[in-house]
């Protein structure tokens, strides 16, 4: 048995092995949701789905978690699978599947998406190619026979080819299951900010080609969610054929109850960053370090950076981290007890696309926030403004603004959780995902053949 099987069984064991009769009535009971996304346990794209799956629940859905990679390193042969199950587990899906990519899989859908591209295709048509190359989980046709999908829910793009393929797979070739997919960002200008190699030229493809190659694959959906307002707008115009929906992101109720609760430090984190090992994270905290911190040093102040972003700071700034080394944290099991801890939460942002959950988070948190334009990104902004919140660009600026919160943290926190409250609360978020629920359901009516959705 190969170690892609062993993955496959050990997470089919995890939900199968304990299904019932009762519960194999239950789900029959129920339509279901598959929803399916990559490989980032406990990120910014995790919290996402989490509240998806809370609210296809709260809607009287069975979920299903399928788990898909459009990066080469997310081999079955890589041990970092099980930390990925693990993350997941936590998400409260009713199952559970992974599909991680397989070598000779993946070298085939290579030759073969060359040759369809005359080896002139973009880095997103790559990256559709590798996760479509992932093989349907073991497992998960067993879980259908007893809860039959009514509705498949995507996250990013690049994943679309995979669900097209298992929707075939589990309802043939005439299924129109219809299909939500969640965008998370504009990913041409993602990749282009990451600067990106085409697989084929070597070269970063032109935003052009790209948005071309990312309007042609998102006409296979037949709903599209946004999570930022710039998102919304721009693909509105890009395809107004549509459905499009803006869900601003939330944050789960449970999660901010666990800070609450959770007992905080003997020392005070007097600034608390959190942060994923992504590039933008990278340059905020280079810019902090540079331009903000030495006007803040002589304050004495505890800080602290949290998330795996040190293991990109110590692989690409090295001084940096050697300088300030005792700041960071890494990875930890318990966010909310630093959370609990922190007296105000930053977010330097000098670069990024889409929504900035970290953002989103502090203010659910009622947490004192200092954060750049760009750390707002994808909001609405006015209103945000008009409640009291305003942005710190530059150094001086930002560090006054730490200062001044600081001194005052009571007053600021009321004020954040009045403005979450207000436009990111998990009510807002909920009924925008009906609104596209209702809408995939308008697109069934058009598509015979699918699972009856239910009613709102």
């Amino acid at each position: 048995m190969n170690e892609t099987t062993e993955i496959n069984t050990a997470d089919e064991s995890l939900h199968l092995a304990r299904l019932g009769d009762h519960d194999a009535h239950s789900l029959v009971e129920a339509p279901t949701v598959v929803i399916i996304g990559p490989p980032w346990p406990r990120s910014g794209a995790a919290w996402v789905i989490k509240n998806q799956i809370d609210d296809y629940c709260a809607r009287g859905f069975n979920t299903v978690l399928v788990i898909v990679p459009f990066h080469r390193w997310f081999m079955g042969t890589n041990p970092v699978w099980q930390e990925v199950i693990e993350g997941f587990q936590e998400m409260g899906a009713r199952g559970l599947f992974v599909a991680p990519l397989e070598e000779r899989r993946y070298k085939a859908a290579k030759y073969t998406t060359s040759i369809f591209h005359a080896f002139r295709g973009t880095i997103l048509d790559w990256e559709f190619a590798t996760a479509k190359s992932a093989e349907a989980p073991e497992g998960i046709g067993r879980f259908f026979h007893y809860a039959p999908p009514a509705l498949f829910h995507v996250n990013y793009v690049q994943a679309l080819g995979f669900a097209t393929r298992l929707r075939r797979k589990l309802a043939g070739w005439r299924s129109r299951i219809p299909i939500i997919l969640e965008t998370h960002d504009i990913q041409s200008q993602l990749l282009q900010e990451r600067c990106e190699l085409n697989p084929w030229t070597r070269k970063p493809d032109q935003f052009k080609r790209m948005i071309r190659s990312e309007i042609s694959l998102l006409k296979k959906a037949d709903v599209l969610v946004h999570l930022s307002v710039d998102d919304h707008r721009f693909f509105q115009i890009q395809l107004p054929g549509k459905p499009h929906i803006l869900a601003m992101p939330a944050i789960d109720e449970v999660f901010t109850a666990a800070v609450k609760t959770a007992p905080p430090f003997k020392d005070a984190i007097d600034i608390l960053f959190v942060g994923q090992n992504h590039a933008p994270n990278l340059a905020a905290l280079q810019w902090f370090f540079a331009e903000v911190w030495p006007l803040l040093a002589e304050k004495k102040y505890n800080l602290k950076i949290v998330g795996p972003v040190d293991l990109l700071v110590k692989e690409k700034l090295p001084q940096l981290y050697e300088s300030f080394h005792s700041c960071f944290v890494g990875r930890v099991a318990d966010l909310a007890r630093y959370y609990s801890s922190a007296r105000c939460v930053i977010a330097p942002m000098i670069s990024g696309s889409g929504t900035s959950i970290k953002t989103i988070e502090a203010l659910a948190l009622g947490k004192p926030f200092i954060g750049t334009s760009k750390a707002f990104r994808g909001m609405p902004f006015a209103r945000i403004n008009a409640a009291g919140i305003r942005s710190h660009d530059s150094p001086r600026d930002f560090a006054d603004a730490v200062v001044m919160v600081l001194a005052d943290e009571g007053r600021f926190a009321v004020q954040n959780r009045h403005v979450y409250e207000k436009i990111f609360s998990i009510q807002a978020n909920f009924a925008s995902r009906d609104e596209a629920v209702a809408a995939a359901r308008c697109a069934k009516r058009t598509k015979p053949g699918t699972n009856p959705l239910p009613a709102s």
